[in-house]
Parts: C-alpha cells; structure tokens; sequence
C-alpha cells in the first residue's frame, strides 16, 4: 500500500535534548550550553555581517513559527531541493494546550545560513547541534514522503512469519531529516 509520512515538527526544548542526545550522543547540559552559545551569537566573519544569533531561544515548548521564517523556509526548499519538495500551504504544527507560546519554535535565525556555508566559524559542537537544528526545521517544512509499504506472510515448519518493510517512493522531508530511531522499537 501507499503510506504518507509526515514531518517531524521543529524543536521544542525537550525535543531537541532527547535528539541530541540520540544522535550526538551530547549529555543535556552539554546540549543546552552549546545552543546558548549559538543563540548568543556567532561570529561569521564581516562578510556573513559578523556577530549573528543562530538560532531562535533554546527554552520553549511553543512549535509556533513566524510566517517570515516559513516563507523563507519554503523559498529555500524550492530552489535547493525542487517545488515538489515544497507543500501547497505552509505546515503549521500545534503545541499541547498549556505550552507557553511566548517563544517559537526552536529554529535557525536565519535558514539562509545553511550548516556547511558557515561551518568554518563554528566549533565541532556548535556545527554538529546547528546542523541539527537546520536540518530539523527545514524538514519540518517540507512535503511528506511517500512509501510504498509491502508485506509477506511465510510458513516455516508451521509458524506464520510476517516481515513488512517499505520503498521510498518520494523521499519529501526525508531528503533532509529522519527521526532517531528509539532502541526500543527495534527493527523486525
């Protein structure tokens, strides 16, 4: 059969420390002082306009993102993965009611300054967490792949073995970001 998968939304606080800590193998304060850092601000030399905050603020549980940051997400994804990857309208995510709206998401300040375009600049952490985040957020904005899942049932010595798996049929946000597998949701 034919099965959509959306997008992970942006980074709240948490979500960004169980990711970082899964694929980073970072320790939560080691996550939290690095993306201060990089909130702080960067310096990227005079030609990138020195000194820049790289992402939004690093303590929310808001998924809000500003209607700037999403046109220029979608304008970015157009032209460096192509307008299928682009959806219709913008993806917008709900946070859980009770979440303090006061910040966004977390996200690149400005999605323009791609990972590897200002990697000189950052240390091995701040490169590694900064593209994390990018990456996070501009799947977030993105189309949903398209798998086409398969399914076979076998019979060995009387037990019924069933084995599924899927093709990717359109790689949508996946070009960019995949989830962590949990350890606990091993592979069949």
């Amino acid at each position: 059969g034919i099965r959509k998968k959306m997008p992970a939304p942006p980074f709240t606080t948490s979500t960004m420390q169980q990711e970082a800590s899964k694929k980073l193998n970072f320790q939560s304060h080691r996550i939290m002082r690095v993306a201060q850092e990089l909130y702080e601000g960067i310096n990227l030399g005079s030609e990138l306009g020195g000194v820049q905050g790289l992402i939004t603020y690093m303590r929310t549980d808001s998924l809000r993102v500003s209607a700037e940051a999403q046109q220029a997400a979608r304008e970015l994804i157009a032209v460096k993965y192509g307008q299928a990857y682009a959806p219709e309208t913008a993806r917008v995510y709900k946070a859980r009611s009770g979440a303090q709206d006061a910040h966004e998401a977390i996200r690149p300040a400005r999605v323009e300054l791609e990972p590897l375009k200002i990697k000189k600049y950052l240390t091995p952490d701040q490169y590694r967490l900064y593209k994390l985040i990018w990456e996070r957020f501009v799947a977030s904005q993105m189309e949903s792949a398209v798998l086409n899942t398969v399914a076979a049932d076998f019979d060995a010595a009387g037990y019924i073995f069933r084995t599924s798996g899927y093709t990717v049929a359109f790689p949508g946000y996946m070009a960019v970001y995949e989830e962590a597998e949990d350890e606990s949701a091993e592979k069949d």
